[in-house]
C-alpha cells in the first residue's frame, strides 16, 4: 500500500508528540490545517504545492510561539505550573471530543462502500469478510500450539467474593474513549491459531473456555482478536477520507468517523485482551447473537474463564457502546466472578473497587 502524505503528517504528529509531549496541541492544530491544505492541493495545479508548504510553515511558527508563551511565560518555564498533569488529563481529548456532538448515522449506514483489503471488523455484519477459525479446529490442533501456562480449572466458588483488586494489574486494565490506551502499555503477544493473536497471557484460559463450550456443545468461531495499532489507525483515516472527499470539514468527517470506527488508541483489541467470538451457525455480528445457544452460552459461563461480555444490555451509557453480545473481554477469574454476579460492567467495577 502506497504511503500518502496524510499518513506521513500523522505519523510526523505521534513521533514528534511521543518525544515532546508539550507539542501536542500545536501539533495537532498543524497537522489539522496541513491535512485541509493537502486536501485543497489536490484540487488545483500541483504548483501551488510550494505555495502550501510555505503558509503551513508561517502558520507552525505562528503556533508554536503562541503556545509556547502560554507554557514558557516570558522565555522562561514555570515548574511550578502542573503542565503534565494537564496533558495527562486531557489525554482523552482525540477521543472524547470526536463523540460529543450528534452526527448524521443515516450517513453512516449509507456508507457501504468498499475500503480495498481494509475491512472494519467492528462495522460488518457478516463474518464471511474475514479470516475466523473455530474453538474445533483450534482444539484439535492444540498439539501444535505453544502453550506457556498450564491450562487452568474454571474459577474456584470457594475464593473469596472480593479479593483486593488493583489498577496497576494487567487484567484489568480499563480502556475506553475516556481512558486511552498509555503510551508506555506493553505486552507479548501469543498465536491463537494461524494468524489470529491476543495477550499471550489469556491462551491457556481462552483455550479452556473454547472446550468448556464444545463440551457443551457449542463451537464457538472466533473472528476478530488482537488489531495491530498501524491497521486501527489506516481503518479510521480512511473513513476520514470518505467523509471528507463528501464535503465535509476536517472535524466533521472526524467526528461522523468515529462513529462507525474506534478511534485509534481507545479499542480493547489493541492490547490483546478482547475477542470477538460468535458460532459455527450464526456468523452475524448483531444483537441476535445473544438469543443464540452460542450466546447464551459465554453469557452464562464466559466468566468461568476471565472473560466477560464487556458490552452489555442496558448498559450503552455506562459503557458508551452498543450491546455487543460477542464481544469478550479478558479481566481475571476473580474479577470476572464480581462482574458476573454483581451484573457490573468494567467502568462500573473499578468505581466501586478500584
Amino acid at each position: 500500500m502506497n504511503v500518502t502524505f496524510k499518513d506521513k503528517v500523522l505519523s510526523l504528529y505521534r513521533r514528534t508528540i511521543r518525544k515532546h509531549k508539550l507539542l501536542k496541541i500545536p501539533m495537532l492544530v498543524l497537522s489539522v490545517i496541513l491535512l485541509f491544505l493537502d486536501h485543497v492541493a489536490r484540487r488545483i495545479q500541483s504548483g501551488a504545492r510550494r505555495y502550501i508548504a510555505v503558509l503551513a510553515s508561517m502558520t507552525f511558527a505562528f503556533v508554536s510561539c503562541s503556545f509556547s508563551s502560554v507554557i514558557w511565560g516570558e522565555g522562561e518555564y514555570d515548574f511550578t505550573a502542573d503542565v503534565t498533569s494537564y496533558y495527562y488529563e486531557t489525554e482523552e481529548s482525540a477521543a472524547a471530543f470526536a463523540v460529543e456532538d450528534e452526527v448524521d448515522t443515516e450517513l453512516i449506514d449509507a456508507d457501504d462502500s468498499d475500503d480495498d483489503d481494509l475491512i472494519d471488523p467492528e462495522n460488518i455484519k457478516d463474518i464471511s469478510e474475514l479470516d475466523t477459525v473455530s474453538g474445533a479446529d483450534i482444539i484439535g490442533s492444540i498439539d501444535d500450539i505453544d502453550i506457556s501456562a498450564d491450562e487452568e480449572m474454571p474459577v474456584d466458588e470457594a475464593q473469596d467474593d472480593h479479593p483486593d483488586f488493583s489498577r496497576d494489574d494487567w487484567q484489568l486494565v480499563l480502556v475506553n474513549k475516556n481512558h486511552p490506551i498509555a503510551e508506555d502499555y506493553s505486552f507479548t503477544l501469543g498465536t491463537i491459531k494461524g494468524a489470529m493473536q491476543c495477550d499471550e497471557r489469556i491462551l491457556a484460559d481462552l483455550y479452556a473456555m473454547l472446550e468448556g463450550a464444545l463440551k457443551d456443545g457449542v463451537n464457538l468461531v472466533i473472528c476478530s482478536p488482537y488489531r495491530n495499532d498501524d491497521r486501527q489507525q489506516m481503518l479510521f483515516d480512511r473513513k476520514v477520507d470518505k467523509y471528507t472527499a463528501q464535503g465535509m470539514s476536517y472535524m466533521e468527517a472526524y467526528k461522523t468517523a468515529a462513529q462507525a470506527v474506534t478511534i485509534p488508541g481507545s479499542s480493547e483489541h489493541q492490547i490483546g485482551l478482547a475477542i470477538d467470538m460468535v458460532s459455527d451457525s450464526y456468523v452475524s455480528l448483531n444483537e441476535g447473537f445473544g438469543d443464540t445457544t452460542a450466546g447464551q452460552w459465554l453469557a452464562a459461563h464466559s466468566y468461568e474463564y476471565g472473560f466477560v461480555i464487556r458490552y452489555p444490555e442496558g448498559k450503552e451509557d455506562i459503557t458508551g457502546i452498543e450491546y455487543e453480545p460477542w464481544h469478550l473481554r479478558y479481566v481475571g477469574k476473580n474479577a470476572a466472578k464480581v462482574l458476573y454476579e454483581e451484573d457490573l460492567t468494567l467502568e462500573e467495577f473499578w468505581e466501586k473497587y478500584l
